[in-house]
């Protein structure tokens, strides 16, 4: 049997890599494919399942000159039985291929689920000279561990007696096979990449370099729904967003205008090409374009960096046309067209600034820009591992958890998500970089900002991520609450805790405190499992009674050090001041626990005993 550490190794690392969200038995499927058959990682993702709906298919592959289609359905368990269950994933997959290569029909256009999309796309094109059907259980299990189980005997008996089996042998003097099989992590470079054409303008290129430049492209709507379709959510995640039509705003100003203009043009009330006339168009970025002819572009790994939401809103128009089975609306959608400009080649930091000039008339945040970054990928999974959920992605918390099946996922996020910038805010905070504790949005304004707070290791701490956030919460609401007392409203309180660099020493000191009290392991076991929406009374209750031993002191020191507000205050001062109350409320800023290094809370030790 295979490690089950050695597949969760390749599958972070492909995750951070390709920036994918799908369960880790899918992920390993899309690495089976690559090192099986020679796929890329392009075709291997639009080849392999990221949802459910997949009627028992996790990934599939055509060889094309031997006629073979090859059927994978995952289980990375270690445990044999739950394994051997995969086999009638596999039957229920034998079925749908029954309906679609037998029948030549299915009741739906499976166009929720890029990989069945796909598969039916290359069925379409290929039924009639299909010869063998391979369906394969891929497993951490040696084919020897599970070949004796009855469950295989059981799915060969189904196979045997199947439709599409009297098919594949009477009509195409072929045949069906099963196998069991290990997932395969030997690296293989594939002999192509999977590209995707698109129809341009002729003599409508501007070079930036030998090797990047922008084309000028008209574009079928159809096309980009269909390239929507084909690739999945990963379409979009060189964007700094995800779509925002769930958004009330965005309903308003986009959703109901696009979708009156579709209803006029598909009911013939409009011509289809008033569409560009009304609509400004989409960016496509792209690592490469080859094979090009005067009028065809032939691109490497396309996204969609602006115009997300004319794509969601034209494929959920789309699929109620093909649900109502209209061919003639049908007909008039696939005849408008967009005008998308095509960029290729740029470097990753020229992309950035492309995305957000391309984005303008929804204005980006600085934090945007880094939302594709390795590491808040790598922080968005490990807190899912956890049950709670990191919007890298403005407008991505809606889009997910809209659907149960990915919303079962975060049973620990309550209604709420991780923010990107509060996230740094609090890191910077315990790791004492008081300016960007003080001013978060510094922390984004370049590389090396970012780079300092948000270092490799984060991802390795999501218990400290929740508590934290948790805690700062309440540090907020409690200092609030604090100086509403009498003693402290008519007093200069008010001016000295909101100036930000007074909030970020004493936010810090608050941290530590409650991080590192020996008293307070209740308050850690609790609230370092599950994220508040709001603060929690008892944390703020606690804050109220840190604030007692602390708020004055530093309001007296602030007044006379600023000798009464009309001169600034020097870090050095800030830091002396802070060091000196740090001992008197008993953290320790050199031995003691700190959150966010290898100085961390042993997290185990607040696990229940199994």
């Amino acid at each position: 049997m295979i490690p089950k550490t050695q597949c969760l190794t390749e599958i972070r690392a492909f995750r951070a890599r390709q920036a994918i969200e799908a369960p880790e038995e899918n992920i390993i499927a899309c690495i089976h494919l690559m090192n099986a058959h020679g796929a890329d990682p392009h075709r291997a993702l639009d080849q392999s399942s990221r949802s459910g709906h997949d009627h028992g298919i996790d990934a599939w592959f055509y060889d094309e000159k031997n006629h073979q289609l090859y059927v994978y359905q995952s289980k990375l368990t270690e445990n044999r039985q739950a394994a051997l269950k995969g086999l009638n994933d596999l039957a229920d997959a034998s079925e749908w291929l029954q309906n679609v290569i037998v029948d030549g029909t299915l009741e739906h256009v499976p166009n929720d689920n890029q990989c069945l999309y796909n598969l039916y796309i290359k069925l379409s094109q290929v039924r009639v000279e299909i010869e063998t059907i391979e369906f394969s259980l891929i497993s951490l299990f040696d084919k020897n561990e599970l070949e004796d189980a009855p469950e295989c005997d059981a799915f060969a008996n189904t196979l045997t007696k199947s439709k599409l089996n009297q098919f594949i042998h009477q009509e195409r003097n072929g045949k069906l096979t099963s196998r069991l099989l290990q997932y395969n992590l030997d690296s293989c470079i594939p002999p192509d990449i999977k590209t995707y054409p698109i129809s341009k303008i002729a003599n409508a290129r501007i070079d930036l370099r030998k090797t990047a430049h922008l084309d000028l492209a008209y574009v079928p709507l159809f096309s980009l729904v269909d390239l929507y379709r084909q690739r999945g959510p990963i379409l979009f995640d060189k964007n700094v967003r995800l779509s925002l039509a769930r958004a009330k705003e965005a309903k308003e100003r986009l959703v109901h205008p696009m979708e009156d203009t579709l209803e006029k043009i598909t009911s013939g009330q409009l011509s289809p090409n008033i569409f560009p006339f009304y609509h400004i168009g989409v960016t496509i970025a792209a690592s490469a374009s080859i094979a090009e002819t005067d009028d065809l572009l032939t691109l490497e790994a396309p996204s969609i960096i602006n115009g997300c939401q004319t794509i969601t809103i034209a494929n959920e128009y789309f699929k109620r046309l093909e649900k109502r089975n209209e061919p003639d609306r049908i007909d008039r959608f696939k005849q408008i067209k967009v005008v998308a400009k095509v960029v290729v080649g740029t470097t990753d930091d020229e992309l950035k600034e492309i995305t957000n000039a391309n984005n303008r008339q929804n204005p980006i945040d600085n934090w945007q820009l880094f939302s594709n970054e390795p590491i808040h990928i790598d922080i968005e999974y490990t807190l899912k591992d956890v049950g709670v959920f990191y919007e890298r992605q403005k407008g991505k918390f809606d889009m997910v958890m809209k659907a149960t099946k990915d919303a079962k996922h975060y049973t620990n996020t309550n209604g709420t998500f991780v923010k990107v910038v509060d996230l740094g805010q609090v890191i910077a905070l315990c790791k004492g970089m008081m300016q960007f504790g003080a001013k978060p949005s510094d922390v984004f304004l370049n590389k090396d900002n970012h780079g300092k707070v948000f270092d490799k290791s984060i991802p390795k701490y999501p218990q400290d991520i929740v508590f934290c956030v948790n805690l700062y919460k309440a540090i907020k609401r409690g200092l609030h609450l604090y100086l509403e007392l009498p003693v402290h409203a008519n007093s200069n309180a008010s001016k000295i805790f909101s100036k930000p660099l007074v909030r970020a020493y004493l936010s810090r000191l608050a941290l530590l405190y409650l991080y590192q009290d020996p008293n307070k392991d209740d308050i850690r076991s609790i609230y370092s499992k599950s994220l508040l929406k709001i603060a929690s009374a008892s944390l703020v209750n606690e804050m109220l009674g840190f604030y007692q031993k602390v708020v004055t002191k530093t309001k007296t020191w602030f007044t006379n050090e600023s000798q009464r507000l009309t001169v600034d205050v020097s870090k050095k001062s800030f830091d002396t001041f802070f060091e000196k109350l740090q001992n008197e409320v008993g953290v320790d800023n050199e031995d003691g626990a700190t959150p966010f290094c290898n100085k961390g809370i042993d997290w185990k030790a607040y696990e229940p005993e199994s």
